[in-house]
């Protein structure tokens, strides 16, 4: 079952970690259950990538980063994982909230752990993207984590209620025991 699985560890990046702009404080309490995680399986880390300008993102995401030009044109070690993930797995940039279609996956892969940043964005959007893959996924709900915990939660209740048969929630602990 190992070799079916992969555990996808969603922008854990200084740029969400530290107070910059688009800050998650709770990324700090959820790493340790994410690197108990990427001690029992093959990891792959996301990295959310932001342009120089908001005039050179695409359609859309310019809104977004006139919104936002703090997070424009940044020193690219601000985009790096947070230091205590460095090393641990391959790494997947991305520009949008989604690992899909950056990430590619290996053909004999069917289930995806989630951890990461943020549930009502990043984690969402690729939850939905395996989903539409044929993927099974496990949300470490322990291991999840927003800059809006009204919004994690309702994430997080709403796919309890509404994909209970492509998405399993449980904790750090279970999905230890369970995808051993």
């Amino acid at each position: 079952m190992k070799k079916r699985t992969r555990h996808l560890a969603i922008d854990l990046q200084r740029l969400f970690a530290e107070d910059h702009g688009w800050h998650v404080p709770g990324i700090a309490s959820i790493l340790p259950n994410v690197l108990r995680l990427t001690q029992a399986h093959q990891t792959i880390f996301t990295r959310f990538v932001t342009p120089a300008t908001p005039d050179a993102a695409r359609g859309q995401w310019q809104a977004l980063y006139a919104a936002w030009p703090q997070v424009t044109g940044l020193d690219l070690d601000i985009l790096n994982l947070v230091p205590a993930l460095r090393g641990l797995g391959a790494v997947v940039d991305k520009t949008t909230y989604s690992a899909f279609p950056a990430l590619i996956l290996p053909p004999e892969v069917d289930t995806l752990i989630l951890s990461g940043a943020e549930t009502d964005a990043c984690v969402l959007a690729t939850l939905l993207g395996a989903v539409d893959l044929g993927l099974r996924v496990v949300v470490a709900v322990d291991a999840v984590t927003s800059s809006d915990m009204a919004a994690h939660h309702a994430i997080l209740d709403l796919l309890a209620r509404r994909l209970p048969q492509q998405v399993t929630l449980a904790p750090t602990s279970e999905i230890l025991r369970t995808w051993a």
